[in-house]
């Protein structure tokens, strides 16, 4: 038996239902239940929910651009789908229930035209009364990299009860080939941003396309005139902002005009090893994980180590602790680095989030919106080597850690979709 999400062949032996084991792939988490004894045919579903839930579920498909037009029922079409026929989907509690649910993706994707939508329903894998005839369960996780594997994007996942997700996405174009954009906020760092850039366009990833988005925010110090000598180049977008308004409104902005289907965060500086993207990249090009942190961690809690400066560094370190006990108090995580700069991402987790932070606390807004939506970070160690703030650090020690705390609290109350979501 192998994974539909991610291919892995290997599974963790969780409970027996019924005389059914339960098992947990891996790779990517998915949760399987073992064949029934008795074969049931693949396209059996239980009773028809869209006459008691049509209203809900027509509305949901408006939201996501559904007009008129033909619908595709999937409970009650036949195996055989005609190809790019129907202007949207709905498969209602029928995907859990295939021996390959991949395959019936792949099949609705043919049959939808480009950009209509899908709505599907499947059960929450941590909340279930483990149906007998169903066979795979997915989280929020799970279900978006089952269907961005498949050629849906842009998905939204509701959870309507404690034991149910409702889901939409938009029939999209699989690439042939992944491509990762690598983002970079430079802002007064003409000592590093050139080395930095000459590694990078140096560096080959196997198998993936890149783009390399610069965000320079109108130095004083020489680096938009170093960064200009990029403009042109082929594998180069730069956008020169008229005047600093911090690191997390780079990311941002840098976030607008990213093409790949990957996005890595990386800083101008030179405390992060380039080396360490093949790890960071693994778990996504493998859909195994949406979301992958490099972790500074390696065994000792202590990663800022200024020679000069031994009280500032450990102020910092036990300052890293503190907040990052917080937010996994706060929102149930075992993070060990939230802060780190190597974010890595599928593109598609950002779609239905707004952010509102423009320095450090970005940091935080976007780990936290992401662990909101569903998203579990996967943690990668990575080398680190910390400079400090005599050799640039921009953290302000008097003013930062408040905005952090704030954005900390305010987003374990707030709603990070919006309601019609």
């Amino acid at each position: 038996m192998n994974c539909p999400v991610c291919d892995e062949s290997r599974f963790a032996h969780l409970l027996v239902v019924r005389g059914r084991a339960v098992t947990r792939c891996l790779g990517c988490g998915c949760v399987a239940l073992d064949a029934l004894p008795a074969p049931v045919d693949d396209f059996e579903s239980p009773p028809n929910e869209l006459p008691r839930n049509v209203s809900r579920y027509m509305d949901a498909l408006k939201r996501r651009g559904f007009c008129g037009g033909s619908l595709l029922d999937l409970s009650t079409a036949s195996t055989n789908l005609a190809p790019v026929v129907y202007d949207a989907a709905i498969m209602l509690h029928l995907l859990q229930r295939q021996s390959a649910p991949g395959e019936l993706l792949r099949r609705t994707h043919a049959a939808l035209r480009p950009g209509a939508p899908l709505l599907l329903t499947v059960p929450h894998s941590r909340r279930t009364a483990w149906p007998i005839g169903n066979r795979w369960y997915f989280d929020e996780s799970t279900i978006q990299l089952l269907l961005l594997r498949h050629g849906f994007r842009e998905v939204l996942v509701r959870k309507p009860s404690a034991s149910c997700m409702l889901v939409t996405a938009i029939r999209g174009e699989p690439l042939a080939r992944p491509k990762c954009s690598i983002i970079v906020a430079a802002f007064d760092e003409s000592r590093t941003f050139p080395i930095l850039m000459d590694a990078l366009l140096k560096k080959a990833i196997p198998g993936v396309d890149r783009e390399i988005v610069v965000i320079e925010s109108n130095s004083t110090d020489g680096t938009r005139e170093l960064a200009k000598q990029y403009q042109g180049h082929p594998e180069i977008k730069l956008v020169l902002q008229d005047r600093p308004r911090g690191k997390g409104n780079a990311i941002r902005e840098g976030f607008r005009h990213a093409t790949g289907d990957v996005v890595l965060i990386q800083d101008a500086d030179l405390e992060y090893d380039l080396d360490d993207y093949e790890a960071l990249l693994a778990p996504i090009l493998a859909n195994r994980a949406l979301f992958v942190l490099g972790t500074r961690h390696a065994g000792d809690w202590k990663m800022r180590k200024f020679a000069s400066q031994i009280i500032l560094s450990a102020g910092l370190n036990l300052g890293h602790t503190f907040f990052t006990g917080l937010i996994n108090v706060l929102f149930r995580q075992n993070m060990t680095d939230p802060f780190t700069m190597f974010k890595v991402f599928r593109r598609d987790c950002l779609f239905g989030l707004q952010f509102q932070c423009n320095r450090f606390d970005f940091d935080h807004e976007l780990v936290i919106k992401f662990i909101r939506k569903g998203y579990r970070p996967l943690e990668v160690p990575v080398s680190y080597s910390s400079r400090s703030f005599r050799q640039g650090k921009k953290v302000r020690l008097f003013r930062d850690p408040f905005t952090w705390l704030w954005v900390d609290l305010k987003l374990r109350f707030t709603r990070v979709l919006p309601k019609y979501f």
